[in-house]
């Protein structure tokens, strides 16, 4: 790589990481803005689905614009979103506006999670083949979390307001948009901008059962990442009465963070393997993470179980990311991303609508068990769909609609 192409690639790698640093931040602070603002459960699920329906319209309409606008620019474009929302959680007054802030975030992340990740996969073409897709893996998680903590920390231990503090990871999201503009374009513009947003699920030919193999692993695990974004902060506080965002960012992060290593394990295996074994290993901490707090009343045990849990998505996840990448052209790139976050985010929106439509108040308790379930009807579902190993496709320049 010269120098401008190192630049390009840490401006994407930045970008992305940014955008989920920002999304990431409000969340070890929802139990204080519960405590402030009066917030039940059922509002906090709403939150989330906020952000999470934030992330899926841009996904249905918007995931081809940079094969149109060009990679840089629509990367500038969504990096502003993101200053968009850092700016209205510095304004933060009552619970409509951390919805809105919200679902500007998610607008934000979901724009990243196809158009920023297809210009990471584009500019690492001269690295090794897994490095692209485990970045762009990694990234979100990694993003997410240290922000949750960042922003836990310094309003636990130190005297920043929450109002200071976005308005710092504006401006920094600024800097990284600087760092983009002198950025190496990858997609030429070309006409069709319209036309491309008619929503459209895009794949690799002959990708259908690996996909929806990938599917329910995506969806089983992005679902409980939800949950663990919506009532991290509350099973600190409701089932050991500890208020402290940092904790709370802890707790959050215990089950993200480990992804990244996941992520890197994940090439040491066959598609299938990584796919049986990561949901596996997943499946089996989520409900030892149940009896940790129903049972063991430990709240460093549920976090030690969310940590192996956290590796094993890592490693199943990226392993599918890897497969449907490495079947996908170019042109393919953003639209095949899309589909993946697509289908992640919708699995981690609609459960957390359903939550948040229950009449009455339910323990953070049951509803850890509901999403147990739901985790291993998709683990049953998986396992059938990938009984026979994946026809092998090479990357076509080919687009499958459905």
């Amino acid at each position: 790589m010269d120098a401008r192409a190192r630049l390009s690639f840490v401006g994407a790698v930045g970008a992305l990481v940014i955008l989920y640093f920002a999304s990431g931040s409000p969340i070890s602070l929802y139990s204080m803005w519960q405590e402030e603002l009066g917030m039940t459960h059922a509002q906090l699920s709403m939150v989330s689905m906020w952000y999470l329906l934030g992330t899926v319209i841009p996904l249905l309409f918007l995931p081809r614009i940079s094969d149109h606008l060009g990679r840089r620019p629509a990367t500038i474009i969504i990096l502003m979103v993101a200053v968009c929302g850092a700016v209205t959680f510095a304004m933060i007054s009552n619970p409509e506006m951390i919805m809105a802030g919200r679902l500007i975030q998610g607008i934000a992340s979901g724009l990243g999670s196809s158009t920023v990740a297809a210009y990471v996969v584009d500019l690492s073409s001269d690295l090794p083949r897994w490095v692209g897709p485990t970045i762009t893996s990694s990234a979100p998680t990694l993003g997410l979390s240290t922000g949750a903590f960042v922003s836990g920390g310094l309003m636990t231990y130190t005297s920043v307001s929450p109002t200071s503090y976005f308005e710092a990871v504006a401006v920094l999201i600024v800097i990284i948009a600087v760092i983009v503009v002198f950025a190496r374009e990858t997609m030429p513009r070309r006409p069709g901008l319209l036309r491309s947003m008619v929503p459209r699920i895009t794949l690799p030919k002959g990708c259908g059962r690996l996909y929806a193999a990938c599917a329910m692993l995506f969806i089983g695990t992005w679902a409980v990442g939800g949950f663990s974004q919506s009532f991290s902060a509350s099973i600190v506080t409701e089932q050991f009465g500890v208020h402290n965002q940092f904790i709370a960012a802890a707790v959050f992060t215990s089950l993200l963070l480990p992804n990244v290593v996941g992520s890197f394990f994940s090439n040491r295996f066959e598609t299938r393997q990584a796919q049986r074994w990561g949901m596996g290993i997943f499946l089996v901490m989520m409900v030892m993470m149940y009896v940790s707090l129903a049972y063991l009343d430990s709240l460093l045990l549920f976090c030690v179980f969310s940590v192996v849990a956290g590796i094993g998505q890592g490693i199943g996840f990226t392993a599918g990311v890897t497969a449907l990448l490495s079947r996908a052209g170019k042109g393919l790139r953003a639209g095949t991303f899309s589909t993946i976050y697509l289908t992640s985010y919708g699995g981690a929106a609609i459960p957390n609508f359903v939550v948040g439509l229950l009449p009455g108040t339910h323990a953070v308790l049951d509803i850890l068990s509901w999403y147990v379930i739901l985790i291993a009807v998709m683990y049953a579902a998986m396992l059938v769909l990938s009984a026979k190993p994946y026809p092998e496709v090479q990357s076509e320049e080919l687009i499958a609609d459905a």
